[in-house]
């Protein structure tokens, strides 16, 4: 059989072995009688392709003054990603938060981070991207590296550009502030917190046998919403909650305390429901 592209010898396949080879590279085949035309960038799609530049027009502006206003000794560097200067110190897995670039850094010749600069247009005024902006903020704070922000909208001033520049590296090093492990110890506390009102349904708990079932989110509503608005509420649940341990742990098991709270807690429920207290999942 000749091959359909060159017309060379192709055994019993329709294609010889350099026309087959060249037609799962997607280049074409042969020259000759037939051939298809080879297969130029434009003509096919790519899923990654360059940028003309790291910076935009704007930002070389800024980086043009930023070189031509810099100390000796020092150098800088656009678009740098967090990850590539900051860690964690938890050896958490996923460290997504880092996976952001600021426009620029200056270091010295040894490549020790110094500062970073961020150049900020109007989109830095919207909610999403003020969010965004102050978790870098307190990422760098914690870090100990400060950020010189130059907004587009007064234009590149070299004077106050080098002010700013001069005047912060004299700052070094800078105080490190905590944010998350204050943020995490909060999390903690309040995770407790809604662990101690989980335990706090005891009797409940114990006569039910769960703290997610209707009578106990019945009884859960109640004591958030009318116990503790009152005085004497709050001071029933204090009561409450250093008692039930202790007459759990002692008469838990016992057939006589179970019947005992679950006939006065079913006529309280009922009473609860019958008013209007809802029986639907409740979290506390």
């Amino acid at each position: 059989m000749k091959c359909k592209s060159c017309g060379a010898e192709s055994g019993k396949y329709p294609l010889c072995r350099e026309c087959y080879k060249k037609e799962r590279a997607g280049s074409g085949f042969h020259a000759g009688q037939g051939q298809e035309e080879p297969h130029s960038d434009e003509s096919r799609k790519f899923l990654y392709e360059l940028k003309a530049s790291l910076v935009t027009e704007t930002e070389r502006k800024f980086l043009d003054c930023i070189k031509s206003v810099l100390p000796e000794g020092y150098q800088v560097q656009p678009q740098v990603n967090l990850a590539s200067f900051i860690v964690r110190t938890d050896g958490a897995r996923f460290q997504n938060e880092l996976y952001r670039n600021v426009d620029f850094m200056i270091l010295d010749f040894s490549y020790k981070p110094l500062i970073l600069i961020e150049i900020n247009d109007q989109t830095h005024l919207s909610p999403e991207r003020r969010e965004r902006d102050k978790k870098v903020d307190r990422i760098c704070e914690e870090a100990g590296i400060p950020i010189i922000k130059l907004w587009t909208s007064y234009g590149v001033n070299p004077e106050y550009v080098k002010k700013r520049i001069v005047e912060t590296l004299a700052m070094l090093p800078v105080e490190r502030i905590s944010h998350f492990e204050e943020k995490k110890r909060e999390e903690k506390l309040q995770t407790e917190a809604r662990e101690e009102k989980k335990k706090g349904c005891y009797i409940a708990t114990c006569v039910y046998g769960s703290y997610d079932c209707p009578e106990v989110w019945t009884l859960r509503r109640f004591r958030d919403k009318n116990l503790e608005k009152c005085w004497f509420g709050r001071a029933f649940i204090k009561v409450y909650y250093k008692a039930s341990p202790v007459l759990v742990k002692c008469f838990g098991e016992n057939i006589r305390f179970q019947r005992f709270f679950r006939w006065f807690l079913d006529a309280l429920t009922a009473k609860l429901q019958a008013a209007g207290m809802e029986a639907s999942p409740y979290e506390d």
